[in-house]
């Protein structure tokens, strides 16, 4: 995707219609079989021949999807002490990330559709178009019983993607519309402590600190 240029929310199409990538046609049918050439990516076959299509509607399929922990605050603490010991100090900053979507050149596609779009593509609660992780440091306090090294963290689940947009012609069949892009946003905040050596459930936040800074 070449020449990629920022979409602006406003200008939303009406009777949108949003759909995770289909695979196959209501009926267990799929789209007829195409050359090598013609071929659409996986994720898009079957869209061309849905009948469930309804003239002037759009919608957007997904590839390349991706669902990941990010930590974007941390604080490392070693307790030798030999008791208790109750501490508050900052998380500082380790990255941010902002919620964005971008379009080939010229392409009026709104962002809240396309997120919305990814958002139920993904299976995750997304943050609008614009909106950014803590840039600050954060305060954390905590209690800490048994020696070792500990970290205390604040972090979120980013995901992303490129989708094709797709327009209901005559109520037959989907033809794209020559709009593509790619979008990424965050869910909420997740924040804790870890004791390293401790186990933890291995697609947790807990397991991505662990992995990184212990």
């Amino acid at each position: 995707m070449s020449r990629i240029a920022t979409v602006v929310l406003a200008g939303a199409a009406a009777s949108v219609m949003l759909a995770t990538p289909a695979v196959a046609t209501p009926g267990g049918g799929v789209a007829a079989a195409k050359t090598p050439a013609q071929a659409a990516p996986a994720g898009e076959r079957g869209i061309s021949a849905d009948p469930m299509c309804n003239r002037g509607t759009h919608k957007l399929t997904w590839t390349s999807k991706k669902k990941s922990w990010v930590v974007t605050h941390r604080s490392v603490l070693e307790n030798y002490t030999g008791g208790t010991a109750t501490k508050t100090r900052k998380a500082e900053k380790v990255t941010e990330i902002g919620a964005s979507v971008k379009a080939t050149a010229g392409a009026k596609v709104s962002g809240k559709v396309v997120l919305a779009s990814l958002e139920g593509s993904v299976g995750l609660e997304l943050q609008a178009e614009g909106k950014r992780t803590n840039k600050k440091s954060e305060s954390v306090t905590f209690k800490v019983k048994k020696n070792g090294t500990y970290v205390f963290y604040a972090g979120t689940r980013k995901a992303g993607g490129y989708y094709t947009q797709w327009r209901c012609d005559g109520g037959t069949k989907w033809i794209k519309t020559g709009r593509y892009g790619k979008a990424q946003s965050w869910t909420v905040r997740t924040e804790g402590g870890l004791r390293c050596g401790a186990k933890v459930p291995k697609k947790s936040l807990a397991a991505a600190v662990k992995k990184k800074y212990c």
